[in-house]
């Protein structure tokens, strides 16, 4: 995970608004590997880039054991470089551009990497700037918004079941427990795709001030209904996305959940959160910090199934 922060973009003016977020992953109940990556953009890295604006990007990999992780990870940083490099103020054509090269990034590096064939991503990107909001998707992974007490998916899933509810081929209870309900019709850098991805790049939408955004992978989607999330997006960011992860961890989690969530404020409003409260709200890289600090206080001690291999739990390249 890249720099998660949870501090407001800066404003030039009071009144202005401005967007403050935070992320939480968590590996689940069933799977032994977090194959979901996610960003936040910094106020510096903003500072700095010329399109401006909050980056926000969560990838759901797919394609084995160590292909998943990688093509998320992939792709997360290859958007976040692509999008803070562009030379444009069209959010739009950055996002394109960005989604583009990490679609090609993927794609070339499991075609030279025998381990890596057909690994593949979901890609869901959220851009805030001043009073307006864009974004570029690809997959299944989801955005929504919470604005008052309702709740709208902003992006369509890219998958096979929902193509056939679209086409009014099946219900939407049918689809949920449909046997093919995680096959993907697009994804970032999968096999049989060209080097151009075929992203939903959508906005701006005019913001207002406490619309509230979720982008998450389908760990959290997948068990958790949408009219569920409108309670926990209500509380302060980070509690909102323990809360959206501790639902669910209690319906099984079985697979990976990743949830940012971002509140629209004024930007001469108090922050809710700092950006170490953000990074140590991670459980990825508090996990990590932990174990640095045990392998420094005390010599590693083998366990059993200390080797984790492919499971069956790890994505075939269809999802």
């Amino acid at each position: 995970m890249s720099e998660p922060s949870a501090t407001a973009s800066p404003a030039a003016s009071a009144g202005r608004l401005t967007v403050q977020a935070v992320l939480k992953t968590d590996v689940g109940l069933v799977r032994t590997e977090n194959q979901d990556s996610a960003t936040l953009t910094t106020p510096r890295e903003e500072a700095g880039s010329h399109t401006g604006g909050r980056l926000m990007v969560v990838a759901d990999g797919m394609g084995g054991h160590r292909g998943g992780a990688t093509a998320s990870r992939m792709a997360v940083e290859t958007v976040k470089t692509t999008y803070l490099g562009n030379a444009s103020d069209d959010v739009p054509a950055a996002l394109r551009e960005a989604l583009a090269r990490a679609n090609a990034r993927v794609y070339t590096e499991s075609q030279s990497n025998a381990e890596l064939r057909g690994m593949g991503t979901t890609t869901s990107a959220l851009v805030v700037r001043g009073g307006e909001a864009w974004f570029g998707h690809v997959g299944d992974s989801r955005i929504y918004m919470v604005r008052g007490n309702e709740i709208k998916q902003l992006t369509d899933d890219h998958s096979l079941v929902a193509t056939m509810v679209r086409e009014g081929l099946l219900t939407t209870a049918e689809a949920e427990n449909h046997p093919r309900r995680n096959v993907l019709q697009r994804s970032v850098g999968a096999v049989g795709v060209a080097e151009d991805v075929d992203a939903d790049v959508r906005g701006p939408i005019e913001l207002q001030e406490g619309d509230v955004f979720i982008l998450c992978s389908d760990g959290l989607h997948g068990v958790v209904k949408e009219e569920e999330m409108i309670g926990p997006a209500k509380l302060p960011i980070a509690r909102a996305a323990e809360e959206l992860v501790r639902l669910a961890l209690e319906r099984g989690a079985p697979d990976n959940v990743t949830v940012i969530v971002a509140k629209v404020i004024r930007a001469d409003a108090p922050s809710e959160e700092t950006e170490t409260d953000a990074v140590l709200f991670d459980d990825t890289i508090r996990e990590e910090r932990r174990r640095a600090a045990a392998a420094s206080s005390t010599p590693p001690t083998p366990t059993a199934g200390a080797e984790v291999g492919e499971t069956p739990r790890s994505r075939p390249p269809t999802r």
